[in-house]
């Protein structure tokens, strides 16, 4: 989620916005994270043996505290569960003072939240459910030119080459099988919680208009669809994405006058024929159109390109 919704900030989100710059870091790193996750990701397809995989595992514990597991291994005798980083320069992993420090190729020393002690918390939460199944983990750096510095002792740390040897060392060690994958899978996937919004925002915060898909400029509504004047692409269906927008970063219900107000549209008249397709929900005197969470998908499906007339 809060990839997705950096995605639509940087998109959609005035650039005068006060915490705009920090978006744009935020969004630098969570962009670092997934391709750190896929390097891992590519490795873990080699595995030949019966498992399950969960990535970005999301729940919470009795004390509604949030646990976010990069990748959780299910095979049949124990759990595997990694925390993925995707960093340059040498790593240092204090464990005493709970800290990654980093230095950089221009010698800067960088400190960073220890992801040993993330791990460690992750484990030993699944354990309390789980007392019965042996649960290991590890730390993978997935980047390649990242040097490996001092590390914790008991906690294995290694590049993400190095995975498919550590899942057939782990299993050596817990070879007895223990568990249904597929049961097991099904009662991680009962515990999952879809994380909440990290970031809200108003109507009055986003910019107006319906990007081109092509050339990302503000397009013009004329006669029924949308066209760019830049490109000349044309899209009937164009204003899905900015229901998308709306509905990760504001509400996933919208008025007639917000709608017109979101895509740059004069007349309500055509904004009703235009939100036809959604259901309506009433709230007293307010009537509101509730947008489905697969717009995007919609988006894909529906939005050919237009002849020019």
């Amino acid at each position: 989620m809060k990839y997705k919704q950096l995605e639509v900030i940087i998109r959609r989100v005035d650039p005068y916005h006060p915490d705009y710059n920090y978006f744009v870091e935020q969004y630098a790193l969570a962009t670092a994270g997934i391709a750190g996750e896929n390097e891992v990701f590519y490795f873990l397809q080699e595995l030949a043996i019966p498992h399950r995989i969960l990535r970005n595992f999301c729940t919470v514990d009795a004390a509604s505290h949030k646990h976010e597991i990069d990748f959780v291994i299910i095979l049949s005798s124990l759990i595997i569960c990694l925390e993925v980083k995707n960093m340059t320069g040498q790593l240092d992993f204090d464990v005493e003072a709970s800290q990654l420090l980093r230095t950089r190729s221009d010698s800067i020393i960088e400190r960073f939240p220890n992801p040993v002690e993330q791990l460690t918390r992750h484990t030993r939460f699944l354990s309390s459910l789980f007392p019965q199944i042996p649960i290991v983990g590890a730390v993978v750096i997935a980047n390649r030119r990242a040097i490996i510095g001092s590390r914790s002792p008991h906690t294995p740390i290694f590049h993400s080459d190095y995975i498919y040897s550590f899942i057939e060392k782990s299993l050596k060690q817990h070879a007895e099988p223990t568990l249904d994958i597929d049961v097991f899978y099904e009662q991680l996937i009962a515990l999952q919680s879809l994380p909440l919004k990290p970031f809200s925002f108003t109507l009055a915060h986003l910019k107006s208009g319906v990007f081109c898909s092509k050339c990302t400029s503000k397009m013009h509504f004329i006669q029924g669809k949308f066209v760019c004047l830049n490109c000349h692409h044309q899209d009937k269906f164009a204003y899905f994405q900015a229901l998308h927008d709306f509905r990760l970063l504001v509400d996933s219900k919208i008025t007639n006058k917000e709608f017109c107000t979101l895509c740059g549209i004069s007349s309500r008249y055509a904004a009703i024929r235009l939100l036809k397709f959604l259901p309506i929900i009433k709230q007293g005197r307010h009537t509101y159109y509730e947008i489905p969470e697969q717009i995007s998908t919609m988006v894909q499906e529906e939005s050919p390109d237009l002849p020019m007339n």
